[in-house]
């Protein structure tokens, strides 16, 4: 869109404010289709749905344990995966949630 070489060295907050747009404007974008998009493979059956549900048995891995789907879920929709699972089977209750649950969370952001 700026048409930026790739070997400017420039900030991305620099560039965000050239192109007037809000810093938090990515992350409250991904809180929003995140959950919808959880719902839609909930709702289907898929290979996506099978890879989400899925449980490997290995060995933990050294360090922090990685951040998990199913954690965004829980902490932005304040339910378990479980049950927003079970609510993505009635898709207007569902997206009653999510959108009550991302206005909560841009208010708090503000």
């Amino acid at each position: 869109m700026l048409r930026i070489p790739w070997i400017a060295k420039r900030k991305n907050t620099e560039i965000l404010k050239e192109l007037k747009v809000a810093q938090e404007w990515l992350l409250n974008n991904i809180k929003a289709r995140k959950p919808s998009y959880f719902g839609h493979l909930k709702r289907h059956d898929s290979l996506e749905k099978h890879i989400l549900e899925a449980r490997l048995e290995s060995k933990r891995r050294k360090g922090r344990p990685t951040r998990r789907w199913t954690e965004d879920i829980k902490e932005w929709l304040q339910i378990s995966p479980t049950e927003a699972g079970r609510e993505a089977q009635k898709r207007e209750v569902f997206r009653r949630r999510v959108r009550e649950a991302t206005s909560t969370q841009t208010c708090q952001d503000e």
